[in-house]
């Protein structure tokens, strides 16, 4: 199972590392920048859970599928599916007027 995560994560350009979280935050997969990295996985899971309960949606309860947390040197992806959430670190585009 391991060998087909990380293909799916090495399509992902640009990517430093990656985190799976299973429904209560605790690390199932890591790799890269983020291996077996506890602190920032606790955060992440934090932010999914406050981010869980505002609705996108003006009058139904829909959550979010993905979000991006954007840095100066790095974007955090984050998607939920089957119970757990899925991050990839990317490094930042350099912008083309800095």
């Amino acid at each position: 199972m391991s060998s087909s995560i990380n293909k799916v994560f090495d399509n992902v350009p640009d990517c430093v590392g990656y985190l799976i979280l299973n429904a209560d935050g605790s690390i199932e997969h890591s790799h890269g920048d983020l291996q077996n990295n506890e602190q920032v996985a606790s955060q992440l899971y934090k932010i999914v859970l406050c981010a869980a309960k505002v609705s996108v949606h003006p009058t139904k309860h829909l959550a979010f599928k993905r979000f991006t947390i954007s840095g100066d040197q790095y974007v955090y992806c984050i998607a939920c599916a089957n119970n757990r959430i899925y991050v990839a670190k990317r490094r930042q585009e350099s912008s083309a007027l800095a």
